[in-house]
């Protein structure tokens, strides 16, 4: 009876969400401006705008609204409010969390906040919400000028930003955050305008590392530094060499001073010829920004016999090295996240363990990928001189430095959603017990235990707390009052403060 009257609940709740949404979307229809859009199911501009880079995160919403200019996304908020319809924003669509960048309400897609502008004399560069890191990369290929983007040109810049932004920069200049100038966004009262260091800088605060909690961003402002000719290459390992891998990684963390070097290694479980997840094998991309590139620089690595290389130690465009926008990855996924102190050989074969363990148990689950991401920093990364302890919202440390890691599962059945993201739950848990008892994490309190980017979302992902740490959690809380006192961005989806 009781899982009767649930199902009755669920229903009714889902019928008048349809309601409100059609509603919205009806005013929404007849109020924007000419050069907005507002598109409906079984359209082909409805269908793309809602797609994302995963297939489980895309949902159905009642209608998509591309908006134009900050009046448009005014206009919206509005509505949104009056009807209290659920709505998302969607800036690049990587997220693996549904209902993050995607709703059954409103979606609210920023297509149209496409654009790059370098300004060469007062060396900056203003991106729209609605670029991804390729058309970025793209249009200031051949400038002599870069930012501190993302290391995959998929990802969106409002997401990717928002939420903190490690780069194949990090070492030398810190954060995507630690970048910005200043950053142009629509306030839940419909109020557009534009924050920095010196206006409203509790809000410019927020912002960096706090997601839509605030409002809608529509422009980023980064510095822009000095690009040249980058080395750079994907090296692929067979399952016999995880501990010489491994041991170079170490190595790595441990001595390398260079801060144009950068690698990220990989702990990855994939089919086989009949179809079953192997052995987990290692993998890892080498970066070098500089056209010069210094001896034995990554000699480690490339002493290792490899399955596959791109490496060729000749110099390459970052536009090159940053590859291209695959689109769509055709499968379902979900992703996760830990955070720790240096890495050991001894962690890192936890890692491979638990990856083993739980490949043999999702294989016959439509498991078509599985790994952990093992990303490298220098002890002084995220303490350059645009960043300190209390200049951004995440991390809420900056030293020690906590070093984040990707977990992602790759499976393609929609009916093992909830096998997966147990799974997905258990398996992070496991890491972050092992690597608690080899003494490599941080009290939750402190903050920073996760990146919130790669963190899984729901109940078994509510883990603000360790994103932000007590102090700074307390001090977005204010400024989401002060800008959002009717809770309008609630009606959003995503990490919520």
């Amino acid at each position: 009876m009781r899982s009767l009257t649930a199902s009755i609940l669920f229903a009714t709740a889902v019928s008048a969400s349809s309601s409100v949404g059609s509603s919205a979307c009806t005013t929404l229809s007849s109020s924007l401006s000419t050069t907005a859009n507002v598109y409906h199911p079984n359209s082909t501009e409805y269908t793309l705008a809602i797609e994302h880079w995963l297939l489980s995160s895309t949902e159905s919403p009642q209608c998509v609204v591309e908006p134009r200019s900050s009046a448009d996304i005014a206009q919206i908020l509005q509505i949104v409010n009056a009807t209290q319809t659920p709505f998302a924003v969607k800036g690049g669509g990587h997220s693996s969390n549904v209902g993050f960048s995607s709703t059954t309400g409103v979606h609210i897609s920023l297509a149209q906040f496409n654009y790059t502008v370098l300004d060469v004399q007062a060396e900056t560069v203003a991106i729209g919400a609605g670029s991804k890191w390729i058309d970025v990369y793209t249009i200031l290929d051949g400038t002599g000028f870069n930012v501190v983007g993302g290391r995959n040109p998929a990802v969106g810049v409002a997401g990717f930003t928002l939420g903190g932004g490690y780069s194949w920069k990090t070492n030398a200049h810190g954060l995507a955050i630690d970048n910005l100038v200043k950053v142009n966004i629509v306030l839940p009262n419909g109020t557009a305008t534009t924050v920095s260091a010196t206006q409203n800088p509790d809000l410019f605060f927020s912002l960096k590392g706090g997601f839509n909690n605030f409002g809608i961003v529509t422009e980023f402002t980064f510095h822009a530094i000095p690009q040249d000719l980058v080395h750079g290459g994907h090296l692929t390992y067979d399952f016999s060499q995880m501990s010489a891998v491994n041991a170079a990684l170490v190595a790595f963390e441990q001595n390398n001073k260079d801060t144009r070097a950068a690698v990220v290694g990989g702990i990855s479980s994939l089919p086989t010829a009949n179809g079953t997840l192997g052995a987990p094998a290692p993998g890892v991309q080498i970066f070098y920004d500089g056209a010069e590139l210094p001896d034995g620089m990554f000699a480690d690595f490339l002493a290792i016999p490899t399955v596959s290389s791109d490496w060729t130690g000749q110099p390459i465009t970052f536009l090159e090295w940053s590859g291209l926008d695959g689109g769509v990855s055709n499968l379902r996924g979900l992703f996760h996240a830990f955070s720790t102190l240096p890495h050991t050989t001894e962690f890192l074969q936890d890692v491979v363990d638990e990856v083993a363990d739980f490949s043999a148990e999702l294989t016959s689950k439509s498991a078509v990928y599985m790994s952990v991401a093992i990303e490298p920093f220098m002890a002084g990364s995220l303490s350059n001189d645009n960043a300190t302890a209390r200049s951004s919202a995440y991390p809420p440390i900056r030293s020690p430095v906590l070093l984040p890691s990707n977990i992602f599962f790759g499976y393609t059945d929609a009916t093992e959603e909830e096998t997966f993201r147990l799974a997905i739950a258990r398996i992070q848990s496991n890491i972050v017990s092992k690597a608690a008892a080899r003494g490599l994490i941080l009290p939750q309190s402190s903050g920073g235990g996760i990146y919130p980017n790669y963190a899984l979302g729901g109940a078994d992902g509510a883990h603000v707390l360790e994103f932000y740490g007590e102090e700074h959690l307390e001090r977005m809380r204010r400024v989401r009052r002060e800008v959002d006192p009717t809770g309008v961005m609630r009606l959003a989806g995503g990490w919520k403060v």
